[in-house]
């Protein structure tokens, strides 16, 4: 199969569609597809947690008893990423062994310190800022990980795999149709025929968005 056709999503799950009665793929990496199928404890490696998409912890350090208690431990500001009136910040950060992962409005990732705040590494999208065919404003709803990457679809139609170590760009595919994508990671995504509301999805060393 060829590197680029390895890259594209196979047709049941191509746009982040999954037709009914198609069988579930499961990521190719066993540590996230345990994570995705397992109660959520320290790590949350997608949206809502895991594939239930429930968004609850099993987590027993905060409960009715001390949650009054909490405050603000830190703030961290990205660099001006996404700052301005046409840009939204509706990204659930995804967090793995102690780091959050952050992608804003601009399609741009951040990695920091969940205990600090403190930027590990940066990767700005560099997209160009005229583009007019944006649906519902300058968003990305989130990123997906698996086999030791971050993935992002952007509003100029590129799916992105980002080193979940370092930032740098492992890859880049563009969109065969020319169609933004933004949204959250989820395996159950609807297309609304001028954009794709689902974000990368990690699945069989395929990414759908």
């Amino acid at each position: 199969m060829r590197p680029r056709a390895r890259r594209m999503v196979p047709a049941l799950i191509a746009l982040g569609v999954l037709l009914p009665g198609a069988t579930p793929v499961w990521a190719a990496d066993p540590e996230i597809d345990r994570l995705l199928q397992s109660p959520v404890g320290k790590d949350w490696v997608t949206n809502g947690g895991n594939m239930t998409n429930e968004r609850y912890s099993t987590l027993k350090q905060i409960d009715t008893t001390n949650v009054k208690q909490l405050k603000g431990a830190w703030m961290t500001r990205l660099k001006g990423s996404g700052l301005g009136g046409k840009y939204s910040l509706e990204a659930t950060p995804l967090v793995k062994d102690g780091i959050m992962y952050m992608v804003t409005g601009n399609d741009d990732v951040f990695a920091l310190d969940a205990k600090t705040g403190q930027i590990l590494w940066e990767h700005w999208s560099q997209i160009g800022q005229t583009i007019s065919t944006v649906c519902c404003g300058w968003i990305n709803r989130g990123l997906a990980m698996g086999e030791g990457m971050l993935f992002l679809g952007q509003l100029d139609a590129n799916m992105v795999a980002l080193d979940i170590k370092t930032g740098k760009e492992v890859w880049r595919t563009p969109s065969r149709t020319g169609i933004m994508v933004m949204g959250s990671p989820t395996r159950r995504s609807i297309s609304t025929g001028s954009s794709i509301l689902a974000s990368p999805v990690a699945n069989s060393a395929y990414v759908a968005a």
